[in-house]
């Protein structure tokens, strides 16, 4: 036999020295792995005594049908609509004499904000009394003229111009009439020879103060807000929806707003709005709700964070009561009976719940086999401990 027989022979020898290993070994774990999955089976079955299952007082039954609403969660604050919010100006310079108002106090339409002194509001007022005699006498004028035409004395240029004076002094005291009533200005006190130095500021609407960028002596321009009101009535909820339930919200559904205030009366709203654009950055669309009940409307403040839930519709669902689920994380699990005090486990999807019925979702079928429906933390602990 020469050296690459005797070689040959050898590595052949390994070989099969390797094989009959690998096959010892394989058939040494296999057993090990069946049985590993047996126990791992058996970790969701639980088998109790006769006594066991007397003092767990469980109660089994099927399914329960319940009708619930589907419904779309979402938040938003507490605002009004652009008419109930007032920012407030002067269209004229000066600066302020007086004021008795701070963020927050209530103001009814027509209360005054604060005084202001301006040099400008007495020269409108001059200019407007002396546009008021100048349109006097520029009348006169033309009267006179419209008697020298008549009777060939004056010229009809003299005629038209003065016709033309008159209309134009008609204009200007017009405009400055008003201004001064823009301002807030008596025209009538005025055409008495009763000027003014100081003008009040107003609310245009009832409501209470946001914010008042006033202060003694301040300088203020007609560029400058100076108060923002905002309005106590006609609130409503605008509540932000994300674009995959924006299918699911129409006009007139039903909003529950939640807030530990509202426990024993709920805070009802409907929607009257749905946007039309999805914001691109939260991929959100506004929502509008108006307040249901006025009352509770007033306990509502502007800006007020709040949590709602949309009513999109009714189905009837598969429920158990919450004694029957073993919450764990966003899911759960119940028990079945499988044979007499025997009972599995079985993971479940939980869906909406409402008055205490939570719907269930399984992969298999159980409708025909009795659920736990009392004592299913019991039999968790119990199979837990076994375990």
């Amino acid at each position: 036999m020469n050296n690459s027989q005797k070689y040959y022979i050898n590595t052949l020898q390994k070989c099969v020295v390797i094989a009959f290993i690998f096959l010892i070994n394989v058939s040494c774990s296999k057993p090990k792995e069946e049985e590993q999955e047996n126990s791992d089976q058996k970790t969701d079955i639980l088998t109790l005594s006769a006594e066991q299952v007397k003092n767990a007082h469980l109660v089994l039954g099927a399914f329960d049908k319940t009708t619930i609403s589907d419904e779309v969660k979402a938040n938003g604050i507490v605002d009004v609509p652009p008419m109930n919010m007032a920012s407030v100006s002067i269209p004229i310079s000066g600066y302020v004499k007086s004021t008795n108002t701070l963020p927050g106090s209530p103001i009814k339409k027509g209360g005054v904000l604060a005084t202001i002194y301006s040099m400008d509001y007495i020269q409108l007022q001059q200019d407007y009394l002396q546009a008021v005699s100048r349109l006097k006498f520029l009348e006169q004028e033309l009267e006179r003229q419209n008697v020298l035409s008549k009777e060939d004395i004056g010229a009809k240029k003299k005629l038209q111009q003065a016709d033309s004076e008159v209309s134009s002094m008609k204009a200007q005291t017009k405009a400055l009439e008003l201004k001064l009533e823009l301002i807030g200005c008596s025209i009538e006190k005025l055409k008495k020879g009763q000027l003014s130095s100081s003008i009040n500021i107003t609310s245009p609407i009832e409501g209470y103060i946001k914010t008042a960028n006033v202060s003694i002596g301040k300088n203020v321009a007609p560029t400058d807000v100076l108060f923002e009101i905002v309005g106590n009535t006609h609130k409503h909820i605008e509540l932000k929806v994300f674009e995959n339930d924006i299918n699911k919200i129409k006009i007139g559904q039903k909003i529950v707003i939640e807030h530990p205030t509202f426990s024993e009366k709920p805070m009802m709203a409907t929607v009257f709005l749905v946007g039309k654009n999805v914001e691109a950055d939260s991929k959100t669309i506004n929502i509008h709700g108006h307040i249901d009940d006025e009352v509770m409307e007033s306990k509502l403040t502007v800006g007020q964070y709040v949590n709602t839930k949309i009513f999109t519709g009714k189905r009837i669902v598969n429920t158990l009561p919450e004694t029957a689920v073993v919450i764990h994380n966003n899911d759960g699990f119940i028990f079945i009976q499988t044979k007499e005090n025997t009972f599995q486990q079985i993971p479940v999807k939980i869906g909406t719940t409402e008055k205490g019925n939570i719907e269930i979702f399984t992969k298999r079928n159980i409708d025909n086999q009795q659920i736990v429906k009392q004592g299913a933390s019991i039999l968790q602990a119990m199979l837990a401990s076994s375990e």
